[in-house]
C-alpha cells in the first residue's frame, strides 16, 4: 500500500511538471503572438442611416447625429463611392468599407474609437491586408503583418515576430524563411520544385516564383514576378517605415462630396465652427456658363483626385501640361476657401461663384489632401 502511495505520488508530480511545460510553451507562443494578434471589435448595433448633410456633423472628432453622438450605422452613396462606417457613441468603432465606383477598387477598415487597427484592400480578385502594431495609437503606424490572399493561394507575413506562412494552389509550402522584408517557402507543382518569395518593401507587396533544379538546389531561375498592391508612400514615410494613417477625415471628405461645408477636426478641444469651410456639390455636371456653381475645374479635380489618391493612378498626370497641373492643385485650396496671395490664381478663382476665399493660411487640407498637392507638384518640376 505504501509503494502504491509513493508511485501515485511520482506520477502526480510527472503529470504537473509536464502540465507546467505545455504551458510555458503555450505561453511563449501567445507572446510571440501578441505584437498584432488584437480583439476585432464587434460592429454597434444601432439604426442604419443614411449620410446626409442636415442631420451628420462631425464635431471635435465626434460623428453627431442630430446633435447626439451616434450610435449605428452611417450609410453612403455619392457619385463616386458608396460604403458604411458602423460608429459607437460619436466615434468610429467595428468594419468600414468604401467601394470606388469607377475602379472596382474596394477598401475595407477596422476601426477602434477611431483608431486605425487594420485594412484591407480589394483588386483584381486579389485581397491585401495591413495589421498595424498592436495599441498603436499615433497617426503615423507601422505595419506589423501583411496578409495577402487570391484564388487558392494565401501568404502570411508578421514582420514583427519574423514568422510567416505561404500557400500555393491549396498547397503549404515547406522549408520556411524569414528575411528583414520577406518570407520565402518551397512547393512543388507538377513535379518539379519552385521557390516562392513573398515581400512587403516601402508599400510594395510582391510575390516572386523561381523554379529549382531539385528542392535542395540553390540554382533559381525566376518564372514570374507580381505586384500584388502597391501604397502610395511619401519619402518621409518610406523613410520612417511609417504610414500616417486617417480615421473621420474619411467621412469628412465623403461629406464635401455630398456638397456641403465640410467640419474641418479642430486641435483645441473646442467645437468645429460649422462655417469654416466652405464646399460646393462636387458631383461633376455639364458646364452651362462660366459661373456655373458645378465647373469644369471642380470637375477635373475630383476625377484627378480620384484616380491618384484612390487608384494609385498617377499616370493621369501626364495628360495635363505643367500649367493645368497648378491649376488643379490650386483648385483644390480654392474649394477650401484659400485666399490666394498670387494675383495670378486670385484673379482666376474671383471669377468663379463658388470661390469664397476667407483663409490667409494654407494650412486648411487634410493629411491625404497634402499628400496629392506633394504628388502633383513632384510633376509640375
Amino acid at each position: 500500500m505504501k509503494k502504491l502511495s509513493i508511485a501515485i505520488l511520482i506520477l502526480a508530480f510527472t503529470v504537473s511538471c509536464s502540465n507546467k511545460e505545455n504551458g510555458n510553451t503555450k505561453n511563449a507562443n501567445n507572446t510571440a503572438n501578441q505584437t498584432t494578434v488584437y480583439v476585432k471589435p464587434q460592429n454597434p448595433q444601432g439604426p442604419a442611416v443614411a449620410l446626409n448633410l442636415t442631420d451628420f456633423k462631425i464635431d471635435n472628432d465626434f460623428i453627431l447625429y442630430q446633435g447626439a453622438p451616434f450610435t449605428g450605422k452611417i450609410t453612403f452613396d455619392t457619385f463616386y463611392e458608396s460604403g458604411y462606417f458602423f460608429v459607437k457613441n460619436g466615434k468610429l468603432e467595428g468594419e468600414s468599407e468604401i467601394n470606388y465606383k469607377m475602379s472596382g477598387f474596394k477598401r475595407k477598415d477596422v476601426f477602434k474609437n477611431n483608431i486605425i487597427l487594420s485594412f484591407s484592400q480589394i483588386k483584381n480578385g486579389i485581397t491585401t491586408e495591413f495589421i498595424y502594431e498592436k495599441n498603436d495609437t499615433s497617426y503615423g503606424k507601422k505595419v506589423a503583418e501583411v496578409r495577402t490572399s487570391y484564388g487558392k493561394n494565401s501568404y502570411t507575413f508578421n514582420i514583427a515576430n519574423s514568422t510567416g506562412k505561404i500557400e500555393v494552389n491549396g498547397k503549404k509550402a515547406d522549408n520556411i524563411t524569414v528575411l528583414s522584408n520577406s518570407v520565402s517557402g518551397i512547393v512543388k507543382e507538377n513535379g518539379s520544385f519552385y521557390k516562392i518569395i513573398y515581400s512587403y518593401s516601402e508599400g510594395k507587396v510582391t510575390e516572386e516564383k523561381y523554379k529549382l533544379d531539385s528542392k535542395a538546389d540553390k540554382s533559381e531561375v525566376l518564372v514570374e514576378k507580381r505586384l500584388l498592391e502597391a501604397l502610395y508612400l511619401k519619402p518621409a514615410e518610406k523613410s520612417a517605415g511609417f504610414i500616417n494613417e486617417e480615421g473621420i477625415e474619411k467621412l469628412d471628405r465623403i461629406m464635401y462630396q455630398l456638397g456641403k461645408p465640410g467640419t474641418s477636426t479642430p486641435t483645441s478641444g473646442q467645437p468645429a465652427d460649422p462655417n469654416a469651410t466652405v464646399v460646393p456639390n462636387t458631383a461633376p455636371q455639364q458646364n452651362q456658363s462660366g459661373t456655373n456653381q458645378n465647373d469644369d475645374d471642380l470637375a477635373t479635380l475630383d476625377r484627378v483626385y480620384d484616380e491618384v489618391m484612390h487608384k494609385n493612378n498617377t499616370a493621369i498626370l501626364n495628360t495635363f501640361s505643367k500649367e493645368k497641373l497648378g491649376y488643379i492643385r490650386n483648385t483644390l485650396f480654392a474649394k477650401k476657401g484659400y485666399k490666394f496671395k498670387n494675383p495670378k490664381y486670385s484673379s482666376y478663382f474671383s471669377q468663379k461663384s463658388w470661390y469664397n476665399g476667407i483663409y490667409d493660411s494654407d494650412e486648411i487640407l487634410n493629411p491625404e489632401e497634402k499628400r496629392f498637392v506633394l504628388i502633383i507638384k513632384e510633376r509640375e518640376k
